[in-house]
């Protein structure tokens, strides 16, 4: 888990939940940097997700949210959320306005969750159709 500065100035942040085996994102959220943000994000996860480790940043939000044998803190530079981080510059990618100011509203009512979800769906699609080509492949040389 990890989250994402959209504006500091509107304390808007974009929680996102990834997979370290897929890559797939699992869910995301958009709002302030409290406590609840992470119980919605949680919520989102499929139920087996919610049973797996954690693995964030030094955030104190993460720390008081989980148990200690859930939770695993990763220093910064050990390669611990790299999958997450991953996500976040691909999704920076995918959406300018993440990046820059003037690339459209950035309200949490309207087109922010649209665009969101868009480029969540594009990038799990990208994931999955990694996935089926390596399967596919090892397939050919296993046979």
């Amino acid at each position: 888990m990890d989250e994402l500065c959209i504006s500091q100035k509107r304390n808007l942040w974009l929680w996102t939940a990834v997979s370290r085996y897929t890559s797939q994102i699992l869910g995301y959220v958009i709002g302030d940097r409290g406590w609840d943000r992470v119980g919605e994000l949680w919520s989102q996860l499929p139920k087996v997700y919610q049973r797996r480790l954690v693995y964030t940043d030094g955030y104190g939000a993460y720390a008081g949210f989980f148990s200690a044998w859930q939770h695993r803190l990763c220093q910064k530079g050990d390669g611990g959320t790299c999958t997450v981080e991953g996500v976040n510059t691909s999704l920076r990618h995918r959406c300018s306005f993440l990046v820059r100011r003037h690339c459209g509203p950035r309200n949490t009512r309207g087109s922010l969750p649209t665009r969101i979800d868009f480029a969540a769906r594009s990038h799990n699609q990208a994931c999955q159709d990694r996935w089926e080509r390596r399967l596919a492949k090892t397939t050919r040389l296993t046979t």
